[in-house]
């Protein structure tokens, strides 16, 4: 559910309750449509994050910051002139509506200080940011439109409530009052969601429940000893979020989020406060989001290059193919060399005894009859030569090729398997270097890298399993970190995660712990026998000038497991 105006009531109190009188010390613009201010409080450190995407508007704290870009926007610009430093005086709502008001005092160099407020207008694909000033100047928004007119200079105007009252505005007898002038055939929760500010089509149809009603009742199925009942769940859905609320996550019958309990919901998760509900919904939402849309460009990316190289590939073979005839060529040239006193200028073919053949049946050789019987057979023996030399040239360039669809094939499944966005934009910065995507490293050029680290596990008997999950941390995992008796595992021929176990003296069920893990990491993890190669540190090398990830190794065991029906380690809780 996006955010209402009853849900941001709540997140309003607690975001001014835990951060008001904060001293603004950092603002950020990490994405395009994304804010971050650092408001420092005593012995701690606040990040307030106010993203207007256009899917998934929200406000709450983040514990770390998100990557940002080495050149700030020119909003983030203006706001660290206006704003830096300051101190953030209050966080308020417009009245019950999805406008949020943080106003901030900030000190000039007259030695006085003047009022500036960020104004939030959480609204769906109309999402926006405005920073004006105590008189009401639109000093700049995050998103001009040209339908709307944004002008820096110019007064800030609020979007218009509708006409929609405030639920604090009404007493009891002028709500019972409204109910009974409603049309027959209009549901209840319609007309709540029409007539009040903040109020959402689920917070209407809670209050129908609330009153013991259906949630679709219609003004025409309620008697007059009704209507008192109709506000009574009004008034307790308004009370309980003046006290804070019940700030829940609900699972069924879809995923949603309330700050306040609904009813006949038996399948939900209580919060603390609305900030870590919204945070963990939201925040999570916009991750996934994020995730599956970097996923998605990269994989259609990789795809290209992978039909390319398979293209590359079918016509390297079929060249190779052409060039099998490099043996016949010479074998021919011998022949013409060894029986060199029968030919004859002027001639288009011979017929020869093949002297290797127990048979002795003829040879038919074409010649050229323009040639003498010496540059004929130079001429064979050239194009014998340049078999040989064409043959061995595109071999080497077919192993090239298929070691890079093997590379391909294995990146585009740590694309699949791929949960959290700084695993991909690790992924996009290795292709990249790649030069199978355009454009420098983001780290060095536009972003502050974040090295994520591998999925760590704990075998029955309290070993480390260390479990890599894109090139950049197989790499660091099989060279850096592990030493060289450690057991390393990879599933066999197929593109996989590198495992390595963090000790020397490893039981059995340790091993095929570690191998289930190999199995179910890798390409086969659906199959249910996946050959999974072990050996020590030592005897696993990376050739020079090999991509990423690749490495070759010896002195291994396999075992057989079954990704599928085998007991994993449990995954080791970080941070």
């Amino acid at each position: 559910m996006p955010l209402d105006g009853l849900t941001l009531k709540v997140l309003v109190d607690e975001l001014d309750s835990s951060l008001k009188n904060g001293r603004l010390i950092k603002i950020f613009q990490p994405e395009p449509d994304t804010l971050t201010l650092h408001l420092r409080q005593p012995g701690r450190t606040e990040i307030l994050l106010l993203s207007a995407n256009p899917a998934n508007p929200r406000i709450h704290t983040v514990k770390e910051q998100p990557a940002n870009p080495f050149n700030p926007p020119s909003f983030c610009m203006l706001l660290r002139k206006h704003l830096e430093p300051s101190r953030l005086l209050s966080v308020r709502q417009k009245g019950w509506d999805r406008i949020i008001h943080l106003t901030f005092e900030c000190p000039n160099l007259r030695g006085t200080v003047a009022l500036k407020t960020l104004i939030f207008e959480v609204m769906g694909r109309h999402s926006n940011i405005f920073l004006v000033d105590e008189e009401g100047v639109l000093l700049d928004a995050l998103k001009r439109y040209r339908q709307k007119d944004i002008v820096p200079g110019g007064k800030y105007e609020a979007p218009s409530d509708q006409g929609k009252r405030r639920p604090t505005d009404i007493t009891e007898a002028e709500f019972i009052d409204e109910v009974r002038l409603l049309p027959p055939n209009i549901s209840c929760w319609r007309w709540l969601q029409n007539t009040f500010q903040g109020f959402s089509r689920t917070a209407a149809r809670e209050v129908c429940q609330r009153a013991g009603f259906a949630p679709c009742v219609k003004r025409s199925e309620l008697k007059a000893a009704d209507w008192p009942k109709l506000y009574e769940g009004f008034a307790a859905l308004l009370s309980e979020l003046n006290a804070g609320g019940i700030p829940s996550w609900h699972s069924e019958p879809a995923e949603d989020f309330t700050a306040y309990a609904l009813t006949g919901r038996t399948e939900s998760r209580l919060y603390p406060n609305v900030n870590s509900l919204v945070a963990e919904f939201l925040g999570g939402k916009a991750d996934r989001a994020a995730c599956s849309q970097l996923a998605a460009r990269l994989r259609r990316s990789l795809t290209r290059h992978y039909r390319r190289s398979k293209k590359t590939a079918k016509l390297q073979q079929q060249a190779l193919a052409e060039f099998q005839g490099a043996d016949e060529l010479r074998r021919q040239g011998e022949l013409l060399t060894a029986n060199f006193h029968l030919l004859k200028r002027g001639v288009s073919f011979v017929e020869l005894q093949d002297y290797l053949d127990p048979a002795g049946n003829l040879v038919r050789i074409e010649l050229d009859p323009r040639l003498s019987p010496s540059a004929n057979v130079q001429k064979i023996f050239k194009r014998y030569e340049k078999a040989k030399s064409g043959a061995k040239i595109t071999r080497r360039r077919l192993a090239g090729t298929r070691r890079e669809l093997q590379y391909l094939k294995g990146v585009l499944h740590q694309i699949e398997e791929a949960d959290e966005l700084a695993i991909l934009h690790e992924i996009e910065e290795e292709l990249k270097s790649q030069g199978y995507l355009a454009g420098k490293k983001t780290a060095k050029a536009r972003r502050q890298e974040v090295k994520t680290g591998p999925e760590r596990y704990l075998s029955h008997d309290n070993l480390p399993i260390l479990v890599g999950r894109n090139n950049r941390q197989n790499d660091d995992l099989t060279f850096r970190q592990a030493r060289p008796n450690h057991l390393w595992f990879h599933a066999q021929k197929i593109p996989g995660s590198h495992v390595l176990v963090l000790a020397e003296d490893v039981s059995q069920e340790t091993i095929l712990e570690a191998a289930a893990l190999a199995a179910y990491f890798s390409q086969a993890k659906n199959s249910t026998k996946v050959p999974v190669d072990y050996t020590l540190r030592k005897h696993v090398r990376k050739p020079k000038g090999a991509k990423p990830g690749f490495v070759i190794y010896d002195n291994f065991q396999t075992v057989i497991v079954d990704p599928t029906s085998a007991k994993l380690p449990r995954k080791k809780r970080t941070g």
